[in-house]
């Protein structure tokens, strides 16, 4: 018995020490939202994306620097017939072995103006030739040269640079869409838990006074005051709040545990929320909400970019079908010989140029085809953004409308849950005294529960309403400035 004794005070020390090493936080909304938006699983991807956008930009800009490279080949070995030219310019395939190398640096520049590309290169290699006399050589290009233009195509790198400056433009803005779509998740999972806080503790509070009211029917039916019937009704109003008490603790824990998930926070702290009863007054014009998600949002900038592309498959449609050329041109210094050395000696010029033609002949209506599939193309893309357009300014004017009605109707249901409360305790303190009946004490009671919900529900979609609103238009009203600036 002794040991049972001391087995429960050490369980008790043991459960009082971990329960005060577990933090208790309190949220506001914003609280929350912000804490959401440091922490959340939905806050590291969009940060990931963001910087993989970031980092893509980078790479592409990269590419527009001057670029140095090195390369090489391993001793490659070769056994083959080849054609070999004589001394008196004649042509002979002899059996040949060889055995070759190379190492070359290369600094190269792209021109986005044209789409060319000048390099700068040096290199050396070395052929080995085996037979009956084994020879080798060394060959050098100190320094070379060279220009590669092409003409009449499409400039691939000048489009590519448009679009990638869009886009990176674009990314921030995105990021703040992100962060804003967090906010409205949010603020759902905050209300969906205070409506559960709310409903268990309505519920506990039905169940006290039904408890109440059941003890005194029991009374009075004892002593023949009311019919067996009212006994039954305030018995069944009894097992009835108490069958919702149960359901509202399971859905406030699972509120709870959505909560936690939604913002990140860790499974053994413990927190309340304290929810925003006073709502911010300032009234929204739908047409300065337009105006600013045109400014603002990713979506215009989107349609830009949908816009360019089509434009670039028109040109390369019309690039592709028809007279290309291409220019090539180098010069530099060689040498060889069988020292390395000798082969940095008496260099010798080294020049190259060369155009070469691409010129269609007859495709069967291919190059007609193409360029009318491109531009139908362009026109769906067109007349798709356009459809678009209305839509989100339609979608963002009604945004800012459902705004200032949930404003109102936050006033109107406070008011309404007020009164329903008061007619609820009226009706309880009649229905002691005998005043009113089961079934009118019964629709009080509903009715106040009803108007509970309805008040919250209508908090919740005011709140959800003011997210949506900052998310459809990246522009705070409460401070008046583009959201674009928080980041």
């Amino acid at each position: 018995m002794k040991k049972i004794a001391l087995f429960f005070i050490i369980y008790q020390f043991s459960f009082l020490g971990l329960h005060s090493q577990i933090k208790t936080l309190t949220f506001t909304l914003e609280e929350c939202i912000e804490y959401a938006k440091r922490n959340s699983t939905s806050a590291k991807i969009a940060k990931s994306e963001y910087q993989s956008r970031k980092y893509f930009y980078q790479a592409f800009k990269s590419q527009l620097y001057p670029q140095i490279s090195f390369s090489g080949s391993l001793p490659g070995l070769e056994r083959a017939i080849n054609a070999v030219t004589q001394p008196d310019g004649s042509v002979l395939y002899l059996q040949q072995s060889q055995l070759s190398s190379t190492a070359n640096l290369q600094l190269s520049q792209q021109i986005p103006f044209t789409g060319g590309r000048f390099s700068l290169s040096s290199g050396i290699s070395r052929i080995d030739i085996f037979g009956t006399n084994n020879v080798f050589f060394w060959r050098s290009t100190p320094v070379q040269l060279s220009f590669w233009q092409p003409l009449f195509q499409i400039n691939e790198l000048q489009w590519n640079i448009e679009i990638q400056e869009l886009q990176i433009l674009n990314s921030d803005r995105q990021y703040v869409e992100a962060m804003e779509e967090i906010s409205i998740n949010t603020t759902q999972k905050f209300f969906n838990l205070y409506l559960a806080q709310m409903n268990v503790e309505n519920a506990k509070f039905n169940v006290a006074v039904n408890d109440t009211l059941y003890q005194l029917s029991l009374g009075r039916y004892s002593v023949g005051k009311i019919a067996e019937n009212d006994l039954l009704q305030s018995e069944l109003g009894l097992i009835n709040v108490q069958n919702q008490l149960e359901n509202y603790l399971l859905e406030y824990e699972k509120a709870k545990e959505e909560l936690k998930i939604a913002i990140g926070l860790d499974d053994v702290v413990e927190f309340k929320i304290l929810p925003p009863l006073e709502i911010p007054q300032f009234k929204v014009e739908p047409e300065l909400a337009i105006e600013q998600a045109k400014k603002n949002r990713s979506d215009l900038i989107n349609f830009k970019i949908e816009e360019i592309y089509a434009e670039k498959t028109i040109a390369k449609a019309k690039s592709d079908n028809s007279f290309q050329a291409n220019i090539s041109a180098s010069f530099g210094l060689n040498q060889s010989a069988t020292a390395v050395p000798d082969a940095f000696k008496n260099l010798l010029d080294q020049e190259r140029f060369n155009i070469s033609l691409e010129i269609p002949l007859f495709q069967w209506g291919k190059a007609e085809a193409d360029i009318e599939s491109a531009k139908s193309a362009k026109e769906k893309t067109i007349n798709s953004i356009e459809l678009r357009k209305k839509q989100f300014e339609l979608e963002v004017k009604y945004q800012a409308l459902n705004f200032s009605q949930y404003q109102k109707q936050v006033a109107i249901s406070a008011k309404a849950d007020t009164i329903a409360t008061r007619r609820f305790e009226v009706a309880r303190k009649r229905y002691l005294i005998g005043k009113i009946d089961m079934n009118t004490y019964f629709i009080a009671q509903n009715e106040k529960d009803s108007t509970l919900r309805s008040y919250i529900q209508t908090l919740k979609n005011f709140w959800v309403a003011f997210y949506q609103l900052r998310r459809s238009t990246l522009y705070d009203f409460v401070n008046n400035k583009p959201l674009i600036l928080e980041k």
